[in-house]
């Protein structure tokens, strides 16, 4: 038996997790700065290792070897971030992943049962590394924690590096009117959705970065046909699964018509959305072409937090389960105004769906919850300053998005006010309130407010 680390022995009985959650082996050396820790909850077992983290977002451990002169290091153990193919395993089988070095190779495993990282049976020897000793491959603990140093960084790195490179392709796309890439976009999606024949497209009225907004009719009713290329499935499917839910039926959220594939005239087919169409458009234009007075304002406010409050809330209605989700591109661009002009809220591509009290039933779809799912937002200047610095607190982050919800909700109201004439003089209320970048609410509307 090769580079047994015998960390079995040093883990105490107490450390048992619940069944539904996955505890795993936790190390890696210190002084590193990055942590794996937000992947899950270290058990207190003190200062020393190893120690036991308890899995937030997987029931998979992984663990990562060094072997460098037939000298075997562990470098990192504990939580994956999500489930993967090797999960199945019940044991930590290694398998050679990169070189970081000549001579030196990285070994990774993982596995799905409690504690299974904690050792190894085997490495296997590269044919690249020469042969070994007659014993093989041995763990030095005394030269591990620099090698674990170096490892640890070259680790984070590389996943930093992939996290902005996607995020940088993301912001391109974006700016230039493309939508982003997928890769599962190549997938035959349409014999899943239904041809809608009867769909008439009349005008684009908003263009985004993942899909096209028409106005049109469908069997004689004004509808709103939001458009997505086939590249764009994930973005559709995300979107559809939310808008599907049977509890999802509020007077101030965007109703849902059917989803299905087609498009105006000679141009391809694609997925579709069709929603009710609201002729006054976003609250955005809205807000630049009128004023509303202290009533209207306050029935443009109301009726959105009363929309933002009904996303949020877990209920049974009916017989219809709702869990709670959060919205996470919240802007005055994602509302639309109703003909007595209160708000309803759209787009929930971003929409994700929340922990909550009641375990959902089984036909309620589960969502991605991995660290870069929960991270991802919408609008950056509507973006709680949490998510744009990446400190949303993850042990609780049904709760965070919920917050960071409401910040987005702030602004909003920021913006329906800051255009209510009763409020400030009349000589001086902001036509050019739309164009401000600020992150804060302005200091004249603080300074000229009816609350001095």
């Amino acid at each position: 038996m090769l580079g047994t680390l015998g960390l079995w022995a040093l883990l105490p009985a107490a450390a048992q997790a619940p069944p539904n959650r996955r505890t795993c082996v936790f190390f890696e050396a210190p002084g590193v700065q990055g942590s794996a820790k937000m992947l899950g909850e270290l058990l207190d077992e003190g200062p020393g290792p190893p120690r036991g983290i308890r899995c937030l977002f997987s029931h998979c451990c992984f663990g990562i070897w060094n072997l460098t002169q037939g000298r075997a290091q562990v470098e990192m153990q504990g939580c994956q971030d999500s489930d993967e193919a090797g999960c199945v395993s019940f044991h930590c089988d290694p398998s050679p992943r990169a070189q970081p070095s000549s001579g030196s190779t990285l070994f990774t495993c993982s596995c799905g049962t409690d504690f299974c990282n904690a050792n190894y049976s085997h490495l296997p020897l590269p044919e690249s590394l020469g042969a070994a000793g007659p014993e093989g491959p041995q763990a030095v603990p005394g030269e591990s924690i620099w090698i674990a140093l170096v490892l640890l960084a070259l680790f984070l790195l590389l996943t930093l590096g992939s996290i902005i490179l996607v995020l940088l392709q993301r912001k391109a796309c974006r700016a230039h009117g493309r939508p982003v890439p997928e890769p599962d976009s190549d997938r035959d999606w349409n014999e899943q959705l239904p041809e809608l024949r009867e769909l008439c497209f009349s005008q684009v009225i908003r263009e985004g970065g993942h899909s096209v907004v028409w106005a049109g009719k469908l069997q004689g009713e004004l509808v709103a046909i939001k458009a997505f290329p086939p590249r764009a499935m994930a973005q559709f499917q995300a979107e559809k699964t939310v808008y599907e839910l049977p509890g999802l039926r509020h007077d101030h959220i965007v109703r849902f018509i059917t989803a299905g594939q087609g498009g105006p005239g000679s141009l391809s087919s694609g997925p579709l959305l069709v929603l009710e169409l609201y002729p006054k458009g976003s609250l955005c234009h809205y807000l630049t072409q009128h004023t509303s007075d202290w009533g209207s304002s306050l029935r443009m406010a109301r009726s959105l937090a009363q929309g933002l409050a009904f996303l949020h809330e877990e209920r049974w209605q009916n017989g219809q389960y709702k869990p709670a989700i959060a919205h996470r591109d919240l802007s005055s661009q994602n509302v639309l105004i109703r003909d007595d002009r209160s708000c309803v809220i759209g787009d929930l591509g971003l929409a994700l769906m929340l922990p909550g009290l009641t375990q959902p039933p089984a036909w309620v779809p589960t969502q991605p919850r991995g660290p870069a799912a929960i991270m991802e937002a919408g609008t950056q200047r509507y973006m709680a300053p949490e998510l744009l610095d990446k400190t949303l607190d993850l042990q609780d982050w049904g709760t965070a998005l919920r917050q960071a919800d409401v910040y987005s909700l702030a602004l909003l109201l920021w913006e329906i006010l800051s255009r209510c004439p009763d409020l400030r003089p009349a000589d001086h209320h902001p036509s050019n309130w739309h164009m401000k970048q600020n992150w804060a609410v302005p200091l004249e509307l603080v300074n000229s407010g009816p609350w001095q």
